[in-house]
């Protein structure tokens, strides 16, 4: 008989995430740089207000089930019928979500709820969300099996098809509003089906047998068991779908679909920023769930000491570059049209910083079984999160500053370092990790990277290699930036959280196979 191969290592998995992350970056960059041009601030607003609304329905109906499906099965790998279980919440899912959408045609129920935007958005919003959604819990659970490089490899085929697909409409002058929903269900369709059946060849190939059958005790075995992890997170689901949710209704009520759109671009490219670290995060997470099982807190220490500053400075290097150099990029993505969205862009910048410790350090109380933890924090954060947001998008006569997509891009980032720091702080009470050098690694790490960034910015106009928005002096700024700080972790690796020796041993794990 054959031998499986091995679970391939963690940094040969973190590669090949990576890779696939680095092909999806065309998708990002062609769709910001064609679709507000397409659809214009008003469309585009109206496009991610629906979709976000859903987005975080859908999210909201997870309540934290996905993560324990995702424990559960990186712990239970051969145990087929947690797969058959979760199947039948994601139906639960993805029927609510078009009820929901099929309410909103009433127009006395959609005009309040999406006040502003076309009725007919709900129903091709919510396919999306829940669409992206999936796709996103079965490529998670292609990571607790191990199928990591896979399930990457077809990642990366289908984001090329798609970018391609996507830049001939708009060559073919036939993008709009309803082709590039045609074009995202095909997408996130194609990924789905592709990334499930990456779980299914693995399962043949370790010869085990895969049934949508349960039977009585197994069904009610397994609802207890995601039952006693999320109950305690129904009330923080429910809380961050209300107060995400409320902001973007509140800019959308405050200063309509053009300001939504501003917004949505400054979102855009700080996704693009966080997909470098998003390979590694639920790779991370699922070492701890499983340094958990073993009772392991000294391994979750090291994990989270070791990973969190270099991710943070990962997520930095980005991040800081497009700070310096918002004006370029929403002219290369936007145009005129977008000219008010510099500012935003440039706040959001910030946003994947904290979006990488706070996943890892969420992760922990995740892997633990601590939900009731994340359940008081959320409750917390709604408290000041949305008396934050009030104050910086109601209009003066409300008590406000009425500063649109601006108040709520610095709100965004604020409230999440805020909250991220709480979260990691309370983790280093029952992990050993240590908050405070943490906490000062991103400070100085961030004051570092950005005068690196500025520094560069400033060298390319001083040398006249183009002016503000040229698309040749960004691009020289970027490879001088990046040689810059390349050097800079070369000659002090603790800027990435490493001593010489860690580097050494990197070095090796990335060379095995």
């Amino acid at each position: 008989m054959v031998m499986a191969s091995p679970t391939p290592t963690l940094a040969r998995r973190y590669a090949f995430k990576l890779l696939a992350n680095m092909a999806s970056v065309p998708v990002y960059l062609v769709m910001e740089a064609i679709l507000p041009r397409a659809l214009g601030p008003q469309m585009y607003g109206n496009y991610s207000f629906a979709t976000s609304l859903f987005q975080q329905m859908s999210g909201f109906l997870d309540m934290g089930t996905s993560t324990c499906f995702y424990n559960a099965l990186s712990r239970r790998q051969h145990e087929t019928g947690l797969a058959a279980f979760y199947l039948r919440i994601c139906l639960a899912v993805a029927c609510v979500c078009l009820l929901a959408a099929l309410l909103m045609q009433i127009p006395d129920i959609g005009s309040r709820i999406m006040p502003g935007v076309p009725l007919w958005l709900a129903p091709l919003a919510a396919g999306w969300a829940f669409l992206t959604w999936w796709g996103r819990v079965l490529r998670s659970m292609n990571d607790a099996l191990g199928a990591t490089v896979a399930s990457e490899m077809l990642r990366t085929l289908i984001s090329l098809l798609s970018v391609l697909f996507l830049g001939g409409l708009f060559w073919l002058q036939a993008l709009d509003i309803h082709s590039l929903f045609v074009q995202q269900y095909l997408m996130l369709g194609a990924m789905a089906v592709g990334f499930w059946m990456v779980s299914r060849c693995h399962w043949r190939a370790q010869d085990v047998l895969f049934t949508l059958q349960l039977s009585r005790a197994h069904y009610r075995v397994y609802s207890r068991e995601f039952f006693n992890y999320s109950h305690p997170l129904f009330v923080q689901a429910l809380l961050s779908f209300v107060m995400l949710t409320a902001e973007r209704w509140l800019l959308q009520c405050f200063d309509g679909s053009a300001e939504q759109g501003f917004f949505a671009l400054s979102q855009k490219v700080s996704m693009a920023c966080f997909l470098f670290v998003s390979a590694m995060t639920p790779l991370v997470m699922r070492e701890l769930s499983i340094a958990w099982g073993a009772q392991d807190r000294e391994a979750m220490g090291r994990l989270l000491t070791r990973f969190a500053p270099l991710l943070y400075v990962i997520a930095a290097y980005f991040s800081c570059f497009t700070l310096a150099e918002g004006a370029a990029l929403v002219h290369i993505f936007g145009g005129a049209d977008f000219a008010a969205a510099i500012l935003p862009v440039q706040i959001m910048a910030l946003y994947p910083l904290h979006q990488a410790y706070g996943q890892l350090a969420g992760s922990v109380f995740h892997a633990t079984g601590r939900t009731r933890i994340l359940r008081n924090i959320t409750a917390l954060e709604c408290l000041y999160g949305f008396a934050t947001a009030w104050f910086l998008l109601a209009p003066s006569p409300f008590w406000g500053l009425d500063l649109g997509a601006t108040g709520l891009a610095v709100k965004t980032v604020a409230v999440q370092c805020l909250t991220v720091n709480l979260y990691l702080w309370l983790a280093s009470r029952f992990i050993p990790i240590c908050f405070w050098r943490n906490l000062a690694h991103q400070i100085w790490s961030l004051g570092l990277l950005l005068g690196l960034a500025f520094a560069c910015r400033q060298l390319t106009l001083t040398l006249d290699l183009g002016g503000v928005t040229s698309f040749w002096r960004f691009l020289s700024c970027g490879l001088i930036y990046s040689l810059a700080v390349a050097a800079c972790c070369l000659a002090w690796p603790q800027v990435l959280g490493l001593s010489r020796q860690d580097m050494r041993e990197l070095r090796t794990r990335f060379s095995r196979q």
